[in-house]
């Protein structure tokens, strides 16, 4: 039975790999704002560092690390969708993004990213999630933080 300080790391483990997701979401979305190109592209980098991080806090060759890390990945590109959609909706009313955030409300951003993604847009994310899922599965465990 584990200890309640190893499950108290893996559940400090599981919050950080989220955390970073969405940090990886939202630097996605500054930088396509940035570039003002489209970063489908990035899909792939932020898996590998959700994968990443899962490795390096214990989920390595773990089932449990292959969901967390799906699920993770799938929040951090969904989030990310979600604040370019924002980002479009306020260009459009040419108003702030944080004005815009607390108007349109979740329905209205989620169709509008629907919107945005093509067939390719889809096929990028979740391959990225199976990436995610895959890289933690596989090679041997990496030094684990505690």
């Amino acid at each position: 039975m584990p200890t309640r300080k190893s499950m108290l790391n893996r559940a400090i483990g599981a919050i950080t790999v989220l955390m970073v997701a969405l940090a990886a979401g939202a630097a996605w979305c500054v930088l396509q704002l940035i570039v003002r190109l489209d970063m489908i592209g990035l899909a792939p980098v932020v898996a590998a560092l959700v994968a990443w991080m899962s490795r390096r806090y214990g989920f390595a060759q773990r089932w449990s690390g292959a969901l967390l890390a799906a699920f993770a990945t799938a929040v951090a590109c969904t989030y990310a969708q979600l604040l370019l959609a924002a980002a479009t909706v306020a260009a459009f009313l040419g108003e702030s993004m944080r004005s815009t955030l607390m108007k349109i409300g979740f329905d209205m951003a989620k169709s509008v990213a629907w919107a945005n993604l093509s067939q390719f847009h889809v096929g990028m994310l979740v391959a990225a999630i199976f990436l995610s899922a895959w890289l933690v599965m596989r090679g041997k465990p990496v030094a684990v933080v505690t």
